[in-house]
């Protein structure tokens, strides 16, 4: 059930009367059968993989607080960790890991045949392993107690607004909203009302319009050349923004709606002047994950530079291979790695530190920013290819034919199309340009209402026309991660 359904529509605004009619203790049982519902709405199969995620970590945090210590409390913690990670590497990596395995063999004269198992990955497999990984981490650490009411837990691993595409909460933030009394508040519905509407306008008036023209170049690699490879790179980099932002957007908005704070997951990460900020913008609650969980228990920053950028690098390899079970996605989480060691060790060599950084003039950080733009979006190129042949493809050919004109034809892209898509980008910069001072949204409360009211129906009125005669509609970009 996408957010930008009619189906879904019909779905929140049910929840909504229902939650907000019935007493606050009894709206934990509304939220459970919200999130039952909509994860069952994809498919019932999936239901049976959450259940014993749930399960497993559950009672293993449950069994960690109980024992008072030694190495038996560390053996279950690691046990409830692998059991619960064993059904993402199933699902997710087990048909990689074969193929894998079955291409060294064969590089090495040793026949082996490609097996492919029929597996279906369930939606949000990714997230909620890492919520749950991070839950038994956190209950070992002391760092929140282990939660006893298992509906409440469901609740956390299951929330609908997070399930298929994150954020990806933590316990210690999400599990205390369960119990705290909420009240109405109509600024705060409203404000996640405006969520929901600017996550739809990114994802269905920008993101799937630039979809069309990606995927003619990216689908058809050998069939293309010249610059046409880099204007649909850029097109890309704007439209995953556009498409998983969006889908935060909505999630946040839908959370906001029932009384719940969802993490901020996006900060205008373009206009990062560097990789490891950038990373401090894009998908927030991600990269926090591996800097809490990966980077700092392999020694983070508190070792040997060498080991420091070692432990960097595997942290980004790790993210790589979450976002995908193929080597463009590792090779990109790469590139992300390599660019950010090479980022400190320019900033050492040239005495760079953080005042200093902050006292570099408004030219100096545009250059900086517009090359950090530049080195994510060549990235993105990476992450979007098909395989890692196609990708050197492109790298090879992008340009080799300047014409513009031969680029557009080549992506079946009309002067009206060009001026679309162009526009759309600008506005959106504009956009966060504002939105990086001030929260454009809560802003629009100093609009008078009536005016209010007609930015609402017409940018509804636009969203709808545009989601029933957009014919290359696709599903959230990040649903297959």
């Amino acid at each position: 059930m996408l957010f930008s359904t009619a189906a879904f529509a019909v779905f929140m605004a049910v929840v909504f009367i229902v939650y907000w009619c019935m007493p606050h203790k009894y709206r934990w049982v509304i939220i459970l059968f919200a999130n039952a519902w909509f994860y069952i709405s994809y498919d019932i199969k999936y239901l049976a993989v959450i259940l014993v995620t749930m399960i497993a970590s559950y009672i293993c945090a449950i069994m960690i607080e109980n024992k008072n210590g030694g190495s038996g409390k560390k053996i279950i913690m690691v046990t409830g960790v692998l059991v619960t990670l064993s059904l993402l590497l199933v699902f997710k990596y087990l048909n990689f890991a074969l193929y894998t395995v079955a291409k060294v063999f064969n590089a090495l004269s040793i026949p082996m045949q490609e097996t492919t198992l029929k597996l279906i990955m369930p939606v949000g497999i990714s997230f909620y392993t890492f919520m749950t990984v991070g839950y038994i981490v956190d209950v070992y650490k002391g760092r929140i107690p282990a939660e006893r009411h298992f509906g409440k837990y469901a609740i956390f691993v299951s929330f609908f607004p997070n399930i298929s595409s994150g954020p990806i909460e933590r316990a210690g933030h999400f599990i205390p909203q369960i119990d705290k009394k909420k009240i109405f508040d109509y600024d705060e519905v409203t404000y996640g009302a405006r969520l929901l509407l600017l996550g739809m306008v990114k994802k269905i008036v920008i993101a799937d319009m630039m979809a069309k023209y990606v995927d003619e170049i990216f689908n058809k690699v050998p069939e293309h050349y010249g610059i046409c490879f880099a204007w649909a790179t850029l097109l890309y980099t704007f439209q995953i923004y556009c498409d998983f932002s969006g889908y935060s957007d909505m999630a946040v908005g839908v959370a906001k709606m029932l009384g719940f704070e969802l993490v901020n997951n996006f900060k205008q990460p373009y206009f990062a002047s560097s990789i490891k900020e950038f990373w401090g913008r894009w998908h927030i609650s991600l990269s926090s994950w591996f800097r809490d969980y990966v980077y700092i228990p392999l020694g983070g920053n508190r070792c040997s530079r060498l080991r420091r950028d070692m432990n960097l690098l595997i942290t980004f390899l790790c993210s790589g291979l979450w976002h995908g079970a193929s080597w463009t996605f590792v090779l990109w989480g790469g590139i992300h790695g390599i660019c950010q060691i090479a980022e400190n060790r320019i900033k050492e060599a040239a005495g760079l530190t953080k005042e200093k950084e902050a006292k570099l003039g408004k030219p100096v950080k545009f250059m900086l920013t517009l090359i950090s733009f530049c080195i994510v979006s060549y990235a993105w190129m990476f992450f979007r290819a098909n395989s890692i042949s196609e990708a050197l493809y492109i790298v090879r050919s992008m340009f080799s034919d300047i014409s513009i004109k031969g680029a557009m034809m080549q992506m079946t892209m009309s002067s009206k199309s060009v001026i679309k898509t162009t526009v759309a980008i600008v506005l959106l910069i504009i956009f966060d340009l504002f939105n990086e001072k001030k929260d454009m949204l809560r802003e629009i409360n100093k609009i008078p209402s009536v005016f209010r009211f007609v930015i609402y129906v017409v940018t509804a009125i636009i969203v709808i026309a545009l989601k029933v005669n957009n014919n290359y509609a696709q599903e959230f970009i990040y649903f297959k991660f």
